[in-house]
């Protein structure tokens, strides 16, 4: 009995032929021979591992210059504590100042309606680690500083999920080559040979955050206690799908 034995695999679809078969892929089978295509699938849950918080400062004013320069001095703050963890990644996310009127008036014909104008600012910071207790002490020092948390949530990180899907490979793999033999011997064959290998895994689910709109407010937030974050399972599914021709 012949067997293929496959890399590890990073890529969500992969496809193996032998060179023998690939240079005619469409031949029938010879007189004595059978095609049987034949699939399994693996699944597995795996604890999540990877901790991500979103947070913003989001503030409003009638001084866009001092508006910003208070943006901009808490998140160098956010910033410069948040690369002092060593087990924490750190990535600042979108800035945006606009004006607004918080009053808008309806629009009376031939009356010029007042308008009032205020502005408007926030930028938002994304810190991720494998180290939850790291993590969220640095989260609520944030908050401490004037930073709304938008989100906080685990995932699955990158890492974990190729290690679950090459030992998921590895299982459908084995499922399929156990499928071709018994078939194999129920139709009375000695020898089965896998032909054409794919290998396709679903990519598991990352939960986005909800980001949430709200207002720092003028003074900077009393420290208080430490966001709470508790990982999640996450599904990772592999199917594997074979052509084996029997003799």
């Amino acid at each position: 009995m012949r067997a293929f034995i496959l890399p590890a695999l990073a890529l969500a679809t992969f496809t193996f032929t032998p060179a023998a078969f690939a240079q005619d892929a469409t031949r029938l089978p010879a007189a004595g021979e059978t095609l049987l295509n034949v699939a399994a699938t693996e699944r597995v849950e795996v604890q999540q591992d990877l901790l991500i918080a979103n947070l913003r400062v989001e503030m409003e004013g009638t001084d866009p210059a001092i508006l910003q320069n208070e943006i901009n001095t808490i998140m160098k703050n956010a910033v410069e504590k948040s690369k002092a963890v060593t087990d924490v990644k750190t990535s600042t996310d979108g800035y945006y100042v606009y004006p607004y009127d918080p009053n808008p008036q309806p629009v009376e014909k031939g009356v010029t309606p007042k308008k009032e104008q205020k502005w408007r600012g926030s930028q938002g910071i994304t810190i991720s680690g494998k180290n939850p207790q790291a993590l969220l002490e640095l989260a609520g020092e944030l908050q401490a500083i004037g930073l709304v948390m938008g989100g906080l949530n685990y995932t699955l990180s990158p890492e974990a999920t190729e290690t679950a899907r090459d030992s998921l490979m590895e299982a459908a793999l084995a499922k399929v080559q156990t499928k071709a033999d018994r078939a194999g011997k129920a139709l009375g064959k000695t020898k089965v040979e896998l032909v054409e290998v794919s290998v396709d895994s679903a990519m598991p689910s990352y939960p986005q955050p909800m980001m949430m709109r709200a207002m720092a407010s003028d003074g900077m937030m009393e420290k208080g206690a430490a966001p709470t974050a508790e990982p999640g399972m996450s599904e990772i599914t592999l199917t594997v799908t074979a052509r084996a021709l029997l003799k």
